[in-house]
């Protein structure tokens, strides 16, 4: 597949993985209580969304012909989107702390995103 494939799939990753962040986000700070099938709708596009991250970020490090020896840069955002993943379980228990979780997660993504254009290290 092209790296163009994999950039709108990485892409299609992150507007996944923040969709669930967000359901989960807004229902605990408005203190409302989903339903079964809503919960299950935000972890799923969350682990979903991951995923597709994951799967497109190796798939355009292939294209680029970083498999051999991964560059730190791409450490770096393998690490983000493990604390990424492992966030949702935070925004489950202490969501309805708000505006601090969300700024933390934003802060992230951008950390991320800031990190794939300008490969600083």
């Amino acid at each position: 597949m092209s790296y163009q494939f994999y950039k709108v799939l990485h892409m299609l990753g992150f507007m996944l993985l923040f969709f669930g962040f967000g359901g989960l986000m807004v229902a605990a700070f408005s203190k409302v209580t989903l339903t079964k099938s809503a919960r299950l709708m935000a972890f799923i596009t969350h682990g979903l969304g991951l995923f597709l991250i994951f799967l497109s970020g190796f798939g355009m490090a292939a294209r680029l012909g970083l498999v051999q020896g991964l560059p730190a840069w791409v450490q770096a955002k393998i690490g983000i989107w493990l604390v990424l993943g492992i966030a949702i379980s935070l925004v489950k228990r202490k969501g309805y702390i708000g505006w601090p979780i969300a700024i933390l997660l934003w802060g992230l993504g951008t950390t991320a995103a800031f990190i794939a254009i300008n490969k600083p290290f």
